[in-house]
């Protein structure tokens, strides 16, 4: 791939990360500073019923595709920032990016098998208020992760658009 090629894939590529990181960014916003809170006054099976139509219903498509997608699109853009010379101004925005991203996918890995748990589990309090506090334990460091990766994703696609691919300059 030539220089123009590079820049034009990851110009698609950085901007998808960003805007998918955005919309991920907001997920667990609206989750931690809303929903978390209000679960938090409610008898835990109203949180078990609740998951079990949202996380477990039309989420199970929704928020698996919301993460890989921009973290593929990171690793992409990664590897072509590092094989080509001349892009090393993205290296660092894609670097934490990637590197958020990546802790996100990481912490989802705790509490991704909590959440399909809840699924099955029995109506029962005690086994419920367990697995709500176990996935939001590691749902927070997941929602911070995944905040803070919208910063440089947006940065990444900021820098890309600024490169003036007529001339071949950085």
């Amino acid at each position: 791939m030539d220089f123009t090629k590079h820049i034009k894939f990851l110009r698609y590529s950085l901007a998808i990360s960003a805007v998918m990181s955005g919309w991920l960014a907001g997920v667990s916003i609206d989750r931690y500073i809303i929903q978390f809170p209000a679960f938090m006054h409610l008898n835990i099976m109203n949180w078990a019923e609740y998951s079990r139509h949202a996380d477990l219903g039309n989420g199970i498509y929704v928020y698996p595709p919301e993460a890989i997608i921009p973290f593929l699109a990171l690793l992409v853009s990664f590897i072509i920032i590092l094989v080509s010379k001349k892009l090393n101004i993205l290296l660092l925005p894609v670097s934490i990016a990637l590197a958020l991203s990546t802790a996100g996918l990481f912490f989802t890995i705790f509490a991704a098998p909590v959440m399909l748990g809840v699924r099955d589990m029995p109506n029962d309090p005690v086994l419920l208020q367990q697995a709500f506090d176990r996935f939001h334990f590691w749902g927070r460091f997941r929602a911070l992760s995944q905040v803070l990766l919208f910063f440089p994703a947006l940065w990444a696609m900021v820098k890309v658009f600024q490169i003036d691919i007529t001339n071949n300059q950085v």
